[in-house]
């Protein structure tokens, strides 16, 4: 069984995967602005995100949901 650092060194993501995940969390603070003011509808909410999850691909989509 791996535990400390050995666990959190299999775990760690790198810059490009930190950086997507930045981005995509900068999206959905977005998107989530144009929800709330009407810009795009609940529909289009889903659509869009489903778009920025394939374009940045982030490791820790499935926490965000």
């Amino acid at each position: 069984m791996k535990i400390g650092a050995e666990e959190a060194k299999e775990h760690e993501m790198t810059m490009e995967q930190s950086q997507n995940e930045v981005n995509y969390k900068m999206s959905i603070k977005l998107l989530d602005i144009l929800k709330r003011k009407g810009i795009v509808s609940d529909v289009e909410y889903a659509q869009i995100d489903e778009l920025n999850r394939q374009s940045f691909s982030p490791c820790l989509a499935k926490v965000y949901v």
